[in-house]
């Protein structure tokens, strides 16, 4: 429980220490620029559009963030991308079964959420910048989930049922906070979703012991996302959304039935 703790502290320090030293940087530089080119053009003081110029660098501090907790968690082991417990002819299987989950919770949000719509403007404007990049923003997307699921899931639940084997506790807390953060960042109509979904994740690695089947599962579901935001999708997807989810994450896990860690 400790190494846990430790592995979010960790993650946290890194996070914020890229954060405060890339944001100073950042600002730093975004005003000068601004002077410079002011100075240069004979433009009035601030006239240069920083605010594109900022929201690039945050992207980029974003995923140099990344880029230091994937080195820092691989080299020290604190998580990894291994294949897990899954043999080799059962790994596919395995991932279309939660593919088709997806497919369904992918469906699920769309029809419950759409952030177009979103009063507060940096939420819209940013998915709507996702909609509209999509061969930036998915890769983009991608590594921030791929990252989160290594630490999260891969190093720190990991570690938890390591410490004390109890998926049937550990896995539906994760869907709790999971949940909660969506209401709190996200929308509060996702709760129920963002919780399906992380428990779902949450027992493939239990079973698997891989991050590599839900990073293939989240990438998937932003592709879908993407796709589908700000379509407007008739009541009975809500019925084609269960028929998904439900064999989708039957199925998959019943495959790895036979692989998974004995208490």
């Amino acid at each position: 429980m400790k190494k846990a703790m430790m592995y979010l502290l960790l993650a946290l320090g890194i996070s914020l220490g890229v954060a405060f030293v890339g944001g100073a940087v950042i600002s730093f530089s975004a005003g000068f620029i601004d002077g410079f080119n002011d100075g240069y053009n004979g433009a009035a003081p601030g006239s240069t559009d920083s605010k594109k110029m900022i929201l690039s660098s945050g992207m980029v501090l974003v995923l140099l963030t990344c880029v230091v907790l994937n080195i820092v968690f691989l080299r020290l082991r604190y998580a990894s991308y291994t294949v897990g417990r899954i043999p080799k002819e059962k790994r596919w299987q395995v991932v279309a079964w939660l593919l088709l989950a997806m497919l369904g919770l992918a469906l699920l949000y769309c029809m419950m959420y759409n952030p177009l719509a979103d009063p507060d403007e940096s939420i819209s404007s940013t998915y709507l910048w996702i909609k509209q990049h999509p061969l930036v923003s998915l890769p983009y997307l991608i590594l921030i989930e791929a990252t989160g699921d290594l630490i999260l899931i891969g190093g720190v639940m990991r570690e938890i049922l390591e410490w004390k084997h109890r998926p049937q506790i550990v896995i539906p807390i994760l869907g709790a906070i999971m949940a909660l953060s969506t209401a709190i960042f996200g929308s509060p109509l996702l709760m129920i979703p963002a919780m399906m979904l992380a428990t779902i994740e949450g027992w493939v690695y239990e079973y698997s012991r891989s991050v590599i089947p839900v990073i293939i599962a989240d990438a998937f579901f932003w592709v879908v996302m993407v796709f589908l935001i700000g379509i407007t999708l008739p009541w009975w997807c809500y019925f084609l959304a269960c028929v998904l989810i439900v064999p989708g994450a039957y199925f998959a896990i019943n495959t790895m039935e036979p692989y998974k860690p004995i208490d």
